[in-house]
């Protein structure tokens, strides 16, 4: 043993230290490799490792020695340099899910009106731009959406309950977003922590349980959050967490109770492959207004048959104040009857802006109105009867809706 001690010291005479990066870690001891050092006079020197040390950081320190036994002229595996991680920037996003598109109340709003969009997508989609427009046909750029929703449909139906809920179960799947639910005690429950979007009811829940992949049951609900309306919920119908991935996007007065039309061209994981406005398709959805506060603008009534072009309410606005689109809210009934159909004119400072409409037969009354309408202080809406009366139509009452500015 010692003789052998004594040949291996006199042959392996030289050790060699040097340090390696990461992309070196298959190296262990053992293995042959071939060190160049211009200032040692070595070229190709082959070396046989003995030591591989990493650091934190992960740096190799690699020990080596001499060595003097065969072997192959060429390295069995080649060296290949590195190219790095080259993304595909134009790969196909991919179109957006269903979106769920919805107004929030007063209270989760910061006196701004806004509509709220949950969008996600396929496997390679990275967010969408949001462009709107109010006749379908000039967009313009909203903003965009960097994130996917936790979106997913209810696969069993929520019937309506009062809050809280223990009753019910609300089971929902996630697939399309690939989202994921936690749980939360039940505090944050009921303050609305886990506030979620179902069919324009707002909900909470203490409990998820995960049933099967991307399903959960969610147990423990605050019903009717924020004043919405508790309702019956089938299945299919849509679901959204409402978290920092919900597209928010303000929008004027002007437009409650129109139709606007909406785009999201989709991007990829990288943030690109977007894709064009022409491609996508436009959807649809009826401005409400729901993040203002609503209030009775006018009302009044009127007993008997109006006579032909009786002016039956004149209003003078003390305060600015705004009339939806279509009179959206508004109401009207008669005691008796229309025989035919009778239209009353309404007008703003003597010009016509829309119409009381009671149909032949119905005592309840439906209002047109192409545009909202701003009204300052000072300003007068005139309610005017028919220049032909109806030979039946009596008793009127009515109440205007619309948001003082």
């Amino acid at each position: 043993m010692a003789q052998l001690l004594l040949q291996r010291a006199l042959l392996f005479r030289n050790t060699y230290s040097f340090k390696l990066g990461w992309k070196y870690c298959l190296l262990e001891p053992m293995d042959l490799v071939q060190v160049t050092d211009p200032r040692l006079g070595a070229s190709a020197l082959t070396v046989r490792i003995t030591a591989v040390e990493e650091d934190e950081e992960g740096t190799l320190s690699i020990t080596a020695e001499d060595f003097f036994g065969g072997y192959s002229t060429a390295p069995l595996y080649a060296s290949q340099p590195g190219a790095g991680y080259v993304p595909n920037w134009n790969s196909p996003p991919g179109n957006i899910n269903s979106p769920i598109i919805f107004e929030p109340p007063p209270a989760l709003l910061a006196g701004t009106l806004e509509i709220w969009v949950a969008l996600c997508g396929g496997t390679n989609w990275g967010g969408a731009q949001v462009w709107i427009s109010t006749d379908g046909d000039s967009y313009a750029l909203a903003g965009t959406v960097s994130s996917p929703a936790t979106q997913g449909t209810l696969t069993a139906d929520l019937p309506p309950h009062p809050s809280p809920d223990t009753t019910d179960t609300l089971a929902i799947d996630l697939t399309q977003s690939q989202g994921q639910l936690v749980s939360v005690s039940a505090t944050d429950a009921a303050n609305l922590v886990t506030l979620c979007y179902i069919g324009g009811e707002l909900i909470a829940y203490q409990t998820a349980t995960l049933t099967a992949l991307s399903r959960y049951n969610l147990t423990n609900l605050y019903r009717g959050a924020y004043s919405s309306t508790i309702a019956d919920h089938p299945a299919g119908t849509q679901f959204a967490r409402l978290d920092g991935s919900i597209g928010r996007f303000s929008y004027p007065s002007t437009l409650i109770g129109q139709t606007i039309y909406l785009k999201f061209p989709s991007i990829n994981i990288v943030g690109g492959g977007l894709q064009s406005l022409a491609s996508v398709p436009a959807y649809t959805y009826t401005v409400e207004g729901i993040g203002q506060a609503s209030s009775v603008l006018v009302s009044g009534s009127y007993h008997g048959k109006p006579a032909a072009s009786q002016v039956l309410q004149s209003y003078v606005f003390a305060a600015p104040a705004t009339i939806p689109a279509g009179f959206s809210g508004s109401k009207g009934t008669a005691a008796t009857a229309a025989t035919a159909t009778a239209t009353f004119n309404i007008s703003k400072n003597g010009t016509n802006i829309g119409a009381v409409i009671f149909a032949a037969s119905a005592t309840t009354a439906t209002f047109s109105m192409n545009i909202a309408t701003d009204f300052n202080t000072g300003d007068v809406l005139t309610i005017m009867a028919p220049a032909t009366p109806d030979a039946t139509l009596a008793d009127l009452a009515w109440t205007i809706i619309g948001f003082t500015r």
